[in-house]
């Protein structure tokens, strides 16, 4: 009786036995599957963030690009509110100019005028009439004068005589603001200031040839002594301004080699 017990407790030991194995095999593979699932979630999830950070990143791109346009934006109202002033004080000196001109022309009038001598009659008509009797008739001097005018302005430039330079290549300019050298003409005023240190009045002359004659191959130095003259004047960030414009817009041009050196001097710490 006793060996019959023996042999079922045995058999009952074993199926317990057995069937804990094979509940531990399957609990290993159901925690295989729920790892290699976790694992497949992780992945996905990794790419999910690569997504968001890269969403993140052309945010921030766009918010920085929006940023410094808006302080590009308030630079340039800077730079205008600048070039008004200048433009004022400007008008405010011709205006003092042509009221000392005005007083000057009008002392003239009123000096005494002496009166011409007639001329002898028998020379000055046989002078006035062509060999066929009839009136011989002079070239205008008006085109002439002009020429001189521009001509002797360069001269004066060359001399380093600026003031003289700048009234006769003025006159020039009224009576032929189109003509083929209008522009160079211009340009001579606006550099004759500049090598005076009168950099403001510089400032605008420049702008004045840039604004009527945007095609002219000076435009480019324009610009460059446009941002010299405003550094000379302690205005770094707007001549910044003028001369990123200028590397912009003329990449190849030796102007914008000289902008790109200012640049990189107003970058460096300590200047």
């Amino acid at each position: 009786m006793r060996k019959k017990y023996l042999a079922v407790a045995a058999v009952l030991f074993s199926s317990v036995f057995m069937y804990g194995c094979v509940a531990s095999e399957g609990d290993l593979d159901f925690l295989y599957s729920r790892q290699r699932e976790a694992e497949t979630n992780i992945k996905k999830m990794q790419k999910d963030i690569d997504w968001l950070k890269a969403e993140v990143k052309k945010e921030d791109n766009i918010l920085n690009l929006n940023e410094k346009t808006f302080e590009f934006e308030n630079k340039l109202l800077e730079l205008e509110q600048i070039i008004g002033k200048m433009h004022a004080q400007s008008e405010e000196r011709f205006k003092k100019i042509e009221t000392g001109l005005s007083a000057e022309a009008e002392a003239k009038s009123q000096a005494p005028v002496p009166q011409p001598q007639a001329p002898p009659a028998a020379p000055s008509e046989q002078a006035s009439e062509s060999p066929g009797g009839e009136p011989a008739t002079e070239p205008a001097p008006a085109e002439k004068d002009l020429k001189e005018n521009y001509e002797l302005g360069l001269k004066k430039f060359a001399d380093g005589n600026y003031e003289a330079a700048r009234a006769l290549l003025r006159e020039y300019l009224a009576a032929a603001p189109r003509s083929d050298e209008a522009a160079d003409a211009m340009f001579l005023i606006a550099d004759s200031y500049f090598k005076e240190k009168f950099y403001e009045e510089a400032i605008l002359e420049y702008q004045n040839i840039i604004e009527t004659w945007p095609a002219s191959p000076k435009i480019p130095l324009c610009q460059l002594n446009q941002g010299i003259a405003l550094l000379k004047i302690g205005k770094p960030n707007e001549a910044s301004l003028f001369f990123e414009s200028l590397i912009e817009a003329y990449p190849d041009s030796p102007e914008a080699a000289t902008a790109k050196e200012h640049l990189k001097t107003l970058s460096t710490p300590g200047e």
